[in-house]
């Protein structure tokens, strides 16, 4: 017999190791749609032409939106108790609209209901991370635009693609009256070691979740049932690109199915993350969230942003730095383009909202990353040429508006002026600094001018060879702290201690360009010219930039800036180059 001691402990154990009576279960589940999963279409992927997997643009989408997103919603509308969240960009609404409005109706009157929340921040699914602000503000708006252009309510929670996450998202959120953040799991534990999930987090004057980790407290339970690319599901973990094969599959649906209705007689309530948080926010602390760099949601096997911005994927001609930097390229001279327009009092509001959009299609994630094939990356090529060709247009005809025969357009300003400015050159230079440079069988020349004191430029030339890949590393001086920007806060430094993360490195996307070398030394892309990733690390201050992705037998030209000076100066010559470039014409 137990003595009454051990009865009591073991009472005691007991009771610690069941959840309280009083605890809440919820089960959340978050599908990630692409409609630009393919972008482009399937033609020219198959070395051996087969008519079956040829498809076109339209075509793939078709394809995605009924044998993976058409069963998703119809499993949701047969079970009306259940709520989830469907993350798509704003052009799926387009193309539901025009091919299939079904489909939309259905979508529209779950959402409305309430049983479904489509989530959504961008009109594409663009690299928003990569890029000054400026097109994701934009694209929002389109977005916004369209969902109440189909009557569809705009959820208030955020997962972009590819789980695109950074810090400065959460006060874009509080500005656009967004609450929830469904910050990837993978992308958090990459940066801080694999810890338990709190139930919620305080994100800025909005909060978060770590999505796809469950999360238990005293009064809450927490589980996700599906946090993945969407399209996967119902056709048995199969993608559009391999489209003979990529068929709604009923027994994949049956069996989440399943699952869930296990989960529910168990007591989970299957909830959008919007009433889950309605549900717990003032039960459960607000945890404090870490500092987080920007990235995406898969950051081990992608290396970081890499896959995106440099990094090879397992098909041939690819060319991340070429798409990347005609995407920058383009957003800068669109920029321009409406400041010429409306300095000329010309007319051009249609075609430059159609470049835009053109813009946003061809800043596209798979365009560069993580696998894209030739058709991908001659989408992004394609939709980013014409909409710098728009933008050229536009300025080319405002200037003839003008009665000028040469011009200054001045973004910061918002003038376009008489005459040429002066280019942003220097005079040849010694370099202040020897650069680790590995090229292969390319030539390479190095090229250094000073602008003014504190301020070079130097432009690396990458003959033609056989190697892929070409690697630069600028020499930095090892310090806890370093300097950059975030995504979506082109006007705002962000200072990170090197000791408050525990990966050995990190790929950074620079999305105006910036980081430091040093206390008062920093680098600055020219992203126009080069638009690959920056890798930081732990044990050395030195920044390596690689492509892996040159195509053989063609050259390059990488141009940066090294400035000398406070990160507030630097900030401003940032966004100067990247953010606000004059234009002379």
């Amino acid at each position: 017999m137990k003595r009454p001691l051990a009865l009591a402990l073991a009472a005691l154990a007991t009771a610690l190791s069941w959840p309280s009576a009083a605890q809440e279960k919820f089960a959340l589940g978050l599908f990630h749609f692409n409609l630009q999963y393919v972008a482009g279409g399937m033609l020219g992927f198959w070395a051996i032409p087969n008519a079956e997997l040829d498809l076109e643009n339209d075509a793939i989408e078709d394809m995605i939106v009924t044998e993976s997103f058409a069963p998703v919603i119809d499993l949701y509308e047969k079970h009306p108790s259940w709520g989830v969240d469907i993350e798509l960009q704003g052009y799926f609404l387009d193309a539901l609209a025009a091919r299939h409005p079904k489909v939309l109706e259905k979508l529209r009157t779950l959402a409305k209901s309430g049983q479904i929340d489509v989530v959504s921040f961008h009109y594409s699914d663009q690299l928003f991370v990569g890029y000054p602000a400026e097109s994701w503000k934009r694209s929002q708006a389109l977005t916004q635009a369209t969902f109440d252009k189909y009557d569809v309510p705009l959820s208030r929670t955020v997962f972009c693609q590819e789980g695109q996450a950074g810090e400065a998202i959460a006060s874009r959120m509080s500005e656009l009256g967004y609450r929830n953040m469904v910050w990837p799991k993978n992308l958090w534990t990459f940066q801080h070691g694999d810890q338990p999930a709190q139930p919620l987090y305080a994100f800025g004057d909005v909060l978060a979740v770590q999505g796809g980790k469950g999360a238990s407290s005293s009064d809450v339970e927490l589980t996700w049932t599906f946090l993945d690319d969407g399209e996967l599901l119902a056709t048995g973990d199969l993608n559009p690109y391999f489209p003979d094969v990529f068929r709604h599959k009923p027994e994949a649906v049956k069996k989440y199915e399943d699952e869930l209705l296990a989960l529910e007689a168990q007591g989970f309530a299957i909830v959008t993350v919007d009433k889950y948080v309605d549900a717990v926010k003032d039960k459960v602390p607000h945890a404090p969230m870490p500092p987080l760099l920007d990235g995406t949601w898969q950051p081990k096997s992608t290396s970081g942003v890499l896959r995106w911005l440099g990094g090879k994927g397992i098909w041939p001609g690819e060319r991340d730095n070429e798409v990347r930097s005609l995407g920058a390229l383009a957003q800068r001279e669109l920029l321009a383009a409406e400041i010429a327009a409306k300095s000329a009092k010309l007319d051009a509001r249609a075609e430059l909202d159609a470049a835009w959009r053109l813009l946003f299609l061809g800043q596209v994630t798979d365009a560069s990353g993580i696998n894209p094939f030739r058709g991908e990356v001659e989408y992004g090529i394609a939709h980013c040429t014409e909409a710098l060709r728009v933008a050229r247009e536009v300025i080319r005809r405002a200037k003839a508006e003008a009665g000028d025969a040469e011009v200054t357009i001045d973004p910061a300003a918002g003038s376009m002026t008489p005459g040429a400015a002066a280019e942003l050159r220097g005079t040849t230079t010694d370099a202040p600094l020897e650069l680790a440079i590995d090229a292969g069988d390319r030539e390479v020349v190095t090229s250094w001018e000073e602008v003014e004191a504190g301020h070079h430029r130097v432009e690396i030339t990458f003959g033609a060879g056989t190697s892929t890949k070409v690697r630069v590393a600028f020499p930095g001086t090892l310090e806890d702290e370093f300097v950059t920007t975030r995504a979506l806060a082109d006007d705002a430094l962000a200072k990170y201690r090197r000791s408050d993360f525990s990966f050995e490195s990190f790929q950074l996307a620079l999305p105006i360009g910036l980081v430091s070398l040093a206390k008062q030394r920093f680098l600055i892309k020219d992203q126009a010219r080069v638009h690959l990733a920056a890798k930081i690390t732990r044990e050395s201050g030195d920044i390596e930039i690689v492509d892996e992705t040159l195509a053989a037998d063609e050259g390059a030209t990488w141009v940066f800036h090294l400035f000398e000076g406070t990160s507030e100066q630097a900030l401003a010559l940032a966004r100067s180059i990247n953010v606000t470039r004059r234009v002379s014409r």
